[in-house]
């Protein structure tokens, strides 16, 4: 009020129009201003501030924002909206299976690189492998990976129907191969290309003839090949049972001359079969290894699925009584399995 009587009192020393034009100009904002104050709102800027250095500070741009009247006027400056009151975080990225599993396969890889594939491990090389291995089976994206091995329902759908190159294993019964003298086994391999016939091949060259260079010393290879049946195990969707059907020897190289055209010694083990089948009735504990019993879970001759994916297989065999795990093996898919 204080301020409409002093604008009155400056209009009564101007000339009648001009006195007359501010008296009407001031009647209309005194009524937009009655206006106003029945509604109870009206426009406050929004605060600005400044940068400088490395503070942190509110935008610069002169926006406005709608602030009730009602509230009280010794309000905090904090109840007026800013537009970096609420700046969004950046959501945490979380790290899927498949990250998790690239990186653990890297490390395997790299432990099989630094202790040739096992056959030189030391026991803390061994544990961490291990450690490895379970962390991988914890995110294994294969469920029932032993479908399609019994090579009955002629599906594409068997996730062990590939060739399988071997980068790593801790089983005794491989390792020990590393121990011979004379000959140092070279690949290995495990080929499922034709359920249910599983073959292990490993290549064996001279032992001398890993200390010198490829160029220097004609070379020698001997390829052995077991042959085994799959076959599912029930109650076990990632159990495989194994049985063995052959031995084959072949010579495959001789001082740089290829010599695979030579007859191979093999040796036919499905009559061990045939004749266990026939006394198994008669014979107490060989139930079990007899056809109508290897289907069982715990029937002897497996290996259990542990990971298995696009590009990596990882199996732990069958252990021994006086074991307490069996052997794993980690294997590579690859395209071939030539010498």
């Amino acid at each position: 009020s204080s301020v409409l009587s002093n604008c009155l009192a400056v209009t009564q020393l101007m000339p009648f129009k001009m006195r007359r034009n501010c008296n009407n100009l001031l009647s209309i904002s005194l009524g937009a201003a009655v206006v106003l104050h029945q509604t109870g709102a009206f426009v406050l800027p929004q605060r600005a501030t400044l940068t400088h250095g490395s503070h942190s500070t509110k935008s610069l741009r002169p926006n406005t924002k709608f602030y009730n009247s009602g509230t009280d006027d010794d309000s905090s400056e904090d109840s007026i909206p800013s537009d970096t009151d609420s700046d969004p975080q950046p959501p945490a990225v979380e790290s899927n299976n498949d990250e998790i599993a690239s990186h653990l396969k890297s490390k395997l890889y790299q432990l099989a690189a630094s202790y040739d594939r096992g056959f030189a491990a030391t026991p803390k090389a061994r544990t961490e492998a291990n450690e490895i291995i379970e962390q991988l089976a914890a995110v294994n994206p294969t469920e029932n990976a032993a479908r399609g091995i019994d090579g009955n329902d002629f599906s594409d759908d068997v996730p062990l129907k590939a060739i399988w190159r071997m980068v790593w294993t801790s089983a005794f019964d491989v390792v020990s191969l590393g121990a011979s003298p004379i000959a140092a086994p070279s690949a290995i391999y495990q080929v499922i290309t034709d359920p249910p016939i599983a073959t292990n091949i490993i290549d064996f060259i001279p032992r001398a003839q890993s200390f010198f260079p490829s160029s220097s010393v004609p070379s020698s290879l001997l390829r052995a090949e077991v042959t085994t049946r799959a076959s599912s195990r029930r109650g076990a969707a990632d159990r495989v049972g194994l049985a063995f059907e052959g031995v084959k020897l072949q010579p495959i190289e001789l001082l740089g001359q290829k010599v695979d055209n030579l007859p191979p010694l093999s040796v036919d083990l499905t009559w061990q079969q045939g004749l266990i089948d026939q006394v198994a009735s008669f014979v107490p504990g060989l139930e079990n290894l007899s056809s109508d019993g290897k289907d069982d879970a715990d029937a002897p001759g497996y290996f259990d699925i542990e990971y298995v994916d696009d590009e990596l297989l990882i199996i732990c065999q069958q252990a021994l009584p006086q074991q307490a795990q069996g052997g794993r093996f980690a294997l590579v898919k690859v395209d071939n399995y030539d010498p």
